[in-house]
């Protein structure tokens, strides 16, 4: 029966998606674009020359970066308009055990903090403690972290990256767009957060196209094989970008949401936080390192009204309360209006929120209540 529901829920999902579910993209990150030119790059100088992907430097090997196999039984949920072969059939979706889908092999959990292969701090100890980010190798010769688009396991990612500072240390977001929509929606689905990393020479990475491996995250359109961009980049940018291992992050519409929600689980041995916006859970995951919960501050319509094959106001709850119960940091912010709408100060919260919460703070934030400048449709979740 559960099977049945989650397939249902899934081609409904796709059938009801379309670009015009997706937010306009806002103008790009860092400046202001002259007439016409919609879409193009912020301001933000290139990093450094590309340098080649070795073993070493304290990073953690992922199986090679390549993508986890396909789940028994084939990709996962089919296509809208298919009928659903019996269980065990090829091509169907492989049952979901109690407790949540297997983790791949890619998936695989990684040595503890301080073994070899780990993340080496730099500098004085952080002060924020909690143990260390497991950082990826990089696969073979690293792009060159600069704005623009590069090329990442035969996919476009499109970077908007700020001015390298020495001495200093910038965040990275992976920014996952809706069904239908581009690699720009993600020039203002950060809010404040947009300018903020690029003054801190940070990189925002918006993903263009799915490379179609593991399992899809909602509606086909995201995979938990295209995490290996995400590793691949982060790789890379800390080592030309000065990049701070302790702010990743991920954000998200829409299908896009659903992909930085299944991220906190799939990435949870280096993702500090997600800011889903119509997000949330429809697919159960386990984490990738269970001794780490990201921190979640998600954002969502009102039930029934942010509503696109799904209620995006129920998936949502599904993935805070889980997460909660886990001893996650969690804030749900319901704005009340309709799919991917989240005002502005929603999303200035949810950026602030991102802020508060680094890889493994101690003491957590917001023990004793919410900042007071988070509007009041946001609930810290226990």
């Amino acid at each position: 029966m559960q099977r049945s529901r989650i397939v249902a829920i899934a081609i409904l999902v796709l059938a009801g998606c379309s670009a015009e579910d997706e937010p306009q993209a806002n103008g790009p990150i860092g400046a202001t674009p002259p007439p016409g030119a919609a879409g193009t790059f912020g301001a933000g100088t290139a990093g450094g020359p590309g340098l080649p992907g070795a073993p070493g430097g304290g990073l953690v090997p992922r199986s090679g970066n390549a993508a986890p196999p396909l789940s028994p039984g084939g990709p996962g949920i089919p296509l809208a308009g298919a009928a659903a072969p019996p269980a065990g059939v090829a091509g169907t979706a492989a049952p979901i055990p109690p407790g949540g889908a297997p983790i791949p092999p890619n998936d695989a959990p990684l040595p503890p903090a301080g073994t070899a292969g780990t993340a080496a701090p730099a500098g004085p100890p952080p002060a924020t403690g909690g143990g260390e980010p497991r950082i990826p190798m990089p696969t073979g010769e690293c792009p060159q972290i600069k704005s623009g688009m590069i090329t990442v396991l035969g996919q476009q990612v499109r970077l908007w990256v700020g001015t390298k500072q020495e001495g200093k240390k910038g965040p990275i977001v992976f920014y996952w767009h809706g069904t239908g929509s581009t690699a720009a929606e993600a020039s203002g689905g950060l809010g404040p957060g947009n300018s903020e990393v690029m003054a801190e020479g940070g990189v925002i990475a918006s993903f263009t196209t799915t490379t179609k491996m593991g399992q899809n995250t909602g509606n086909n359109v995201w995979y938990t094989g295209d995490f290996a961009m995400s590793d691949q980049i982060l790789a890379c940018a800390i080592q030309q970008q000065n990049v701070d291992p302790r702010r990743v992050y991920t954000a998200g519409c829409s299908a896009g949401g659903l992909q930085a929600s299944a991220m906190l689980y799939s990435r949870s041995s280096y993702l500090a936080g997600a800011m889903p916006n119509s997000g949330g859970s429809v697919i159960p995951f386990q984490y990738e390192d269970p001794s780490h919960i990201p921190a979640l501050i998600t954002t969502h319509g009102a039930m029934g009204r942010d509503v696109v094959g799904i209620d995006f106001s129920t998936s949502s709850a599904t993935q805070t309360k889980a997460v909660a119960a886990k001893g996650g940091v969690v804030v749900n912010c319901d704005h009340g209006g309709g799919h991917c709408g989240s005002p502005a100060a929603v999303k200035a919260a949810q950026w602030q929120f991102l802020k508060d919460n680094p890889f493994g703070v101690t003491p957590r934030p917001y023990e004793s209540g919410l900042p007071a400048s988070f509007p009041s449709v946001c609930k810290l979740i226990k």
